[in-house]
């Protein structure tokens, strides 16, 4: 059961073995909410988030906390990729 911040190490790893780019878990967490705000724009009233079913659909942990998954498919891995690059392109 991963807690969100080894769910990020993991996402993390992911999109830099596939991008190269030397990404940090704060970018990866920042992508990852500006992902979830994409998100959610696009979720029906409701219906389950598009966040709980891909991100954390695995139940909840003692305390009612969410599971996180570790694993990327290629969109979200595309997606953060992405939200990375945005987010130091506006920085710079």
């Amino acid at each position: 059961m991963a807690t969100f911040d080894k769910a990020v190490l993991s996402w993390t790893d992911t999109i830099n073995d596939w991008y190269s780019l030397d990404a940090s878990p704060t970018e990866v967490t920042l992508a990852f909410n500006a992902l979830k705000e994409y998100r959610d724009a696009d979720d029906e009233p409701g219906e389950e988030s598009y966040i709980e079913t891909f991100f954390h659909g695995l139940g909840k942990m003692p305390g009612g906390k969410p599971v996180w998954r570790t694993g990327l498919d290629t969109v979200d891995r595309e997606h953060l990729a992405t939200f990375v690059e945005q987010i130091r392109e506006q920085a710079s």
